[in-house]
């Protein structure tokens, strides 16, 4: 990973430099456990490490204020459920 300083307005942009003999997979869902958000990154890395992988993001803990159905924003074309029923 490299710094690029964009001197227009002094932010740093992070550039991601992906390996040539790896594909890229962008994960985007939440996963539901009972353990907590430490918990379940150091086993998630550790699952990862033992495949040879790496992982580069970050997790958040959604409290249960958030809403759990932003994460089909972006995914799902607009309209998706406009003919459907839901219960």
């Amino acid at each position: 990973m490299t710094d690029q300083n964009n001197d227009s307005n002094h932010n740093t942009r992070w550039i991601l430099e992906r390996p040539d003999d790896r594909n890229t997979i962008r994960i985007i869902g939440n996963v539901y456990t009972t353990v907590s958000e430490d918990e379940f990154t150091d086993a998630f890395i550790e699952w990862l490490e033992s495949k040879g992988w790496s992982f580069f993001g970050r997790t958040v803990e959604l409290g249960d204020d958030d809403d759990d159905s932003e994460i089909l924003d972006g995914i799902l074309p607009d309209g998706a459920f406009d003919d459907a029923e839901t219960e």
